[in-house]
């Protein structure tokens, strides 16, 4: 009799094991794009003179950072970075050029999407957006879910750019740090629907011989 129960308790914490072990989902795989930036008011009195890059970090870690090569955008202008008012897509309207990949992340991951678009009268480096995305990613502004960062982020743009040469309407035009659980995501994505994060970015602070610019830019969230 002993011997019986002894199996039988066995079974059971097995079966108690395997049953709670396959109900635990699967790691996801995301990628990141951001897709589109419209110009509606410029912060030079010309045509400004665009940036920009995007990085993901993963409980605080970046994991990954893509930088535009001034490519691949939507041709309604002929001199590439040079925008003026309208539309302007990084890469095809189907598949952007500015992307990352989040790897393979859990429910109990939290994840931060951090992207900036300059006006700047020369090239940033690696260095200088790895410095301004660290201080988006550190500072306490935060959206996502549809809410963006950028009405906290936008009195301290020009402290983001610290330490780099600013010249004439140099400048943030639009900035933010979505954030997401894992398992928002996942849930958000888990019948094929693509996240979509459309805002407006206006108010940041600029010279007085400089336009108060006005950005929306749209960043997608898939899975892989």
């Amino acid at each position: 009799m002993l011997t019986t129960r002894r199996f039988v308790a066995t079974g059971l914490a097995v079966i108690c094991f395997a049953g709670s072990g396959s109900t635990q989902p699967l790691p996801v795989t995301y990628t990141v794009r951001l897709a589109s930036a419209t110009v509606y008011d410029t912060r030079s009195r010309g045509d400004d003179a665009a940036y920009a890059a995007l990085t993901v970090f993963v409980n605080g870690s970046r994991t990954a950072t893509a930088i535009w090569d001034g490519k691949g955008w939507d041709g309604s202008r002929m001199e590439g970075r040079l925008w003026a008012g309208g539309l302007h897509v990084f890469g095809t309207p189907a598949e952007g050029s500015v992307y990352v990949s989040t790897g393979r992340i859990q429910d109990t991951d939290t994840v931060q999407i951090v992207f900036q678009i300059l006006n700047s009268s020369a090239p940033p480096s690696s260095a200088d957006y790895e410095s301004s995305a660290d201080r988006i990613q550190r500072s306490p502004c935060a959206g996502g879910d549809g809410s963006s960062a950028w009405e906290c982020l936008a009195p301290q743009a020009a402290d983001l750019l610290a330490g780099r040469p600013i010249a004439e309407c140099d400048g943030i035009v639009a900035a933010d740090k979505l954030v997401f659980t894992a398992m928002q995501l996942r849930r958000k994505t888990e019948t094929g629907d693509t996240v979509t994060v459309s805002n407006l970015y206006k108010g940041a602070s600029a010279p007085v011989r400089c336009n108060a610019s006005i950005y929306g830019a749209i960043v997608t969230i898939a899975r892989q």
